[in-house]
């Protein structure tokens, strides 16, 4: 029997193609409830280890985003305010991505620039 063996990737940003860093837990675990970070471009993100908690994720990726103001989070409008962006079968134990074992999703927002 031949064994299947998948080609697995770094995790890169959506936006800029960049390798991102693992998602850490933020030291505000009042606000924050997901890991997450922010790539060098400015996108925010947020990972859901479950893949049942996509709302949520992206919301606090969006309140990541505004710097924990949640008043200008939840007036921006998603492709007119911000971008989302989202990797899919993302491992945190590899903090690889394309194992069809693995089924993280990694939220990005990164907000329009302002005019």
């Amino acid at each position: 029997m031949r064994s299947l063996k998948y080609k697995t990737f770094p995790p890169r940003c959506p936006f800029c193609n960049q390798e991102i860093d693992p998602p850490q837990e933020f030291d505000d675990v009042l606000m924050y409830e997901f890991d997450g970070g922010q790539c060098a471009c400015g996108a925010s993100y947020c990972f859901d280890p479950t893949t049942r908690n996509g709302g949520a994720v992206m919301l606090q990726a969006l309140v990541l985003a505004c710097q924990g103001d949640w008043d200008r989070a939840l007036s921006l409008r998603p492709d007119v305010d911000y971008y989302e962006g989202r990797i899919i079968k993302y491992s945190a134990l590899t903090h690889r991505v394309g194992d069809p074992a693995s089924f993280g999703t990694i939220y990005f927002i990164r907000l329009r620039p302002q005019k």
